[in-house]
């Protein structure tokens, strides 16, 4: 498994969900929004078919 990167994003979204407890997390595709998102959620549910990724 890779390693995370952080990003300079980081501490915004801490902050953010300190405060609010959710948030969206927009941009291109392949820029790490889900690996990102992942850093920072308490769970997760994926709806994708693992067959097809």
């Amino acid at each position: 498994m890779k390693k995370y990167m952080p990003r300079y994003v980081d501490e915004q979204l801490k902050e953010t969900l300190e405060y609010m407890g959710a948030t969206l997390i927009v941009g291109p595709k392949w820029c790490g929004k889900t690996t990102t998102a992942k850093q920072f959620a308490n769970s997760e549910i994926q709806l994708q078919n693992p067959q097809k990724t």
